[in-house]
């Protein structure tokens, strides 16, 4: 952790003594989302999205992994509003533009509003309110809630997003759940169920400072850099994060002809890492003995969109912490919280994704290929899911689509020492469909 932060010293100070000026290029999230344009941003600019939807899981009911419909896991079908947000966002004060705000607050049912047998059901919550202070020419501050810097399929705008449904590795590895541990001494057996298992989601958003600019370069590449330290408590103000989490983040591209602002064109390679720390009791002995234990992302990837074709490929690690599943899945390992998280496991996985807009028409034919390896060095826990998702979707506009996913799921137990319980429910899952609207305004 302490080289993590010397090295991000050192990126902070080295944008500073640059003062290169910066320019959008491509779709560059990092000014997207976090900044205005000088002088011709409005004070209040009022957008959101909406994306109702609805999904069928065809897996035997079998067990507590992945076979029903989140974010409250009681159906195999059901209609929901996955999402509903509105926001608010411009740049407030007239007698300087250099500071901007960016505000955004979910209606949705997903994981953000209702977090299911455990956690807290509640109507709208702030997702975003963040300031931008853009006074230092390679180093802009912002500070507040706001979305962590990482793997461009959490990072974009989720409007943006050409699925219905996260890869496998990054709703288990990125979209982190934070559990409470043992509470009181007891078991996760002998708890309610507002006490048990789960607390806050992080939703890929932490509350914290963040440092980051654009550079253009005279060969046209636009290469930017973000250093953000955060609470590590995901949407929360208080968890289990001990300490500040450490996100780093890199991204070269250049832009190509075709497309506006979110949509537009362009070749982008990225990098990036988080590192924290999670404090939680799982001895279940009756007395308070929290230990530390890491937690580490990093990955990287590339992305194309240019004319009627886009090429996505992302690779991405984890060590500590590997979420196991959204209930109990431990059929007899341990105490059911500990089942919750392999404490000190790995994890990897990657996924390509090619999208081709027909030409002449209002069509785009979607394939995705994910790959997700939980637990890998743990003989009961260790699993491999493999997705392929076939895509269809159809544009009333630029910023009105319907969407058709078909996933085509495996999952098995690679473990030399996997329970036949554990097997059996892995096994059980199969093909999900699924159907949504986006509609932004």
């Amino acid at each position: 952790m302490k080289n993590f932060k010397k090295t991000a010293a050192a990126v902070v100070c080295t944008a500073m003594l640059a003062g290169v000026a910066t320019t959008a290029n491509a779709v560059n999230w990092l000014l997207l989302q976090g900044t205005e344009k000088q002088g011709t941003a409005p004070r209040a600019k009022v957008w959101g999205f909406m994306q109702p939807s609805y999904q069928k899981d065809y897996s035997d009911i079998t067990g507590p992994e992945a076979t029903r419909i989140g974010p409250n896991l009681e159906k195999q079908s059901q209609f929901q509003l996955q999402r509903a947000r509105i926001g608010v966002r411009g740049q407030p004060f007239p007698l300087d533009n250099n500071i901007n705000y960016f505000f955004l607050a979910e209606f949705g049912q997903n994981a953000i509003t209702d977090g299911g047998s455990f956690g807290e059901q509640q109507a709208v919550v702030l997702t975003d309110a963040s300031t931008t202070f853009n006074h230092i020419k390679g180093a802009r501050v912002r500070i507040g809630l706001f979305k962590t810097p990482g793997p461009e399929e959490v990072y974009q705008g989720i409007f943006t997003f050409d699925y219905i449904n996260f890869t496998n590795a990054m709703n288990q590895l990125m979209l982190e759940r934070f559990s409470k541990g043992v509470v009181n001494g007891n078991s996760n057996n002998a708890l309610t169920a507002a006490e048990s298992g789960w607390g806050a989601f992080g939703a890929a958003r932490d509350i914290g400072v963040q440092v980051f600019d654009s550079f253009k370069t005279k060969s046209g590449w636009d290469h930017s850099y973000s250093v953000m330290l955060g609470n590590g408590n995901g949407l929360s103000t208080g968890g289990t994060a001990e300490g500040e989490d450490l996100y780093l983040y890199w991204s070269s591209e250049k832009a190509l002809p075709g497309g506006v602002g979110p949509w537009a064109h362009g070749l982008k390679f990225f990098a990036w890492s988080h590192s924290g720390q999670r404090k939680l009791d799982m001895s279940d002995d009756g007395t308070a003995n929290a230990v530390l234990y890491d937690r580490k992302r990093s990955g990287l990837g590339v992305k194309y969109r240019h004319k009627q074709w886009r090429v996505v490929a992302e690779y991405l690690k984890g060590d500590g912490l590997i979420f196991q599943g959204p209930e109990k899945p431990n059929f007899g390992i341990g105490t059911g919280v500990a089942a919750l998280v392999d404490l000190k496991g790995e994890a990897d996985g990657y996924y390509v994704d090619l999208g081709w807009y027909i030409p002449g028409t209002k069509w785009e034919l979607d394939l995705r290929y994910d790959v997700y390896n939980r637990s890998k060095v743990h003989a009961r826990l260790a699993a491999e899911f493999t997705t392929v998702t076939y895509g269809v979707q159809y544009h009333f506009n630029r910023k009105t689509r319907f969407t058709l996913n078909y996933q085509v799921r495996d999952a098995k137990a690679v473990g030399a020492l996997a329970p036949a319980g554990f097997k059996a429910n892995l096994e059980g899952i199969d093909n999900r469909l699924a159907l949504q609207a986006t509609i932004v305004f």
